[in-house]
């Protein structure tokens, strides 16, 4: 299984050692000295998780928190700040930048570690949250939810295009290709060609259960460019062809 990496920006040499000595075993650790090198480095690599310390040179851990909770295609990354001032406005002020966890140093190794995993496995069941669909009325919309239902709509709207693909729905989400396949890989165990084919079929089951159009029909109505290719990936995905799922369904 892909190691989920995790991007360490200090300005100590010793903290950064440190840090990836304790998770590198788990984890795949990349680092930057500072925010603006810790920037180059979230458009170069699918980070799962930023752990930053505060007080740094130029751009400090709170500004770097803020633009990475501002921006789109990062905005579902975690952050965990870490700090040597315990005060509670100092604490409140890591909140109201929107990081995730905060911690005081000097830490334990093992509850940082352990704040790491927690915090990556509550990422982790939001997005089979996402992914299953799951309507849960007591909830307000996470920004993480609104991303996925907006990317559905897209699809959905669009779903008989054949040119559906990457760049179609970046350009419509107003993201490059790359910052939106990072953001739908880090949200999803999917790829974006998966979640639209997974959009075409359901639309294609959909369509077979209402028992009122022929199969090439479907097929078109779904995106596909032939019946042959909507057979293909229908057997794929289900085990048998469309025309033995519509028989089993009667």
């Amino acid at each position: 299984m892909e190691k989920q990496t995790i991007l360490v920006v200090d300005d100590e040499k010793l903290v950064i050692e440190l840090l990836t000595d304790l998770l590198e075993t788990e984890f795949e650790v990349i680092a930057a000295d500072n925010g603006e090198q810790a920037i180059q480095q979230l458009k170069k690599y699918p980070v799962s998780m930023v752990i930053s310390d505060v007080a740094m040179p130029g751009m400090d851990g709170f500004e770097l928190c803020g633009f990475i909770k501002r921006t789109g295609s990062l905005s579902h990354i975690p952050v965990i700040l870490l700090t040597a001032k315990a005060e509670l406005e100092n604490k409140i002020q890591g909140l109201h930048w929107g990081a995730d966890v905060y911690v005081e140093k000097p830490f334990s190794p093992d509850f940082l570690k352990a704040q790491v995993v927690s915090t990556l496995q509550n990422r982790t069941r939001v997005q089979d949250y996402l992914i299953l669909e799951k309507q849960n009325s007591d909830a307000g919309e996470t920004g993480e939810k609104s991303f996925i239902s907006q990317l559905h709509l897209i699809i959905d709207e669009y779903i008989n295009d054949p040119l559906l693909d990457l760049e179609f729905l970046a350009k419509h989400l107003h993201m490059s290709r790359a910052s939106l396949y990072r953001k739908i890989k880090t949200l999803t165990p999917l790829t974006p060609y998966e979640i639209v084919e997974q959009r075409r079929l359901r639309r294609a089951t959909d369509l077979i259960q209402k028992s009122q159009y022929k199969m090439n029909e479907i097929a078109i109505m779904s995106g596909y460019n032939s019946a042959s290719q909507f057979t293909k990936s229908f057997k794929r995905k289900f085990g048998q062809s469309p025309l033995h799922y519509a028989r089993n369904r009667k």
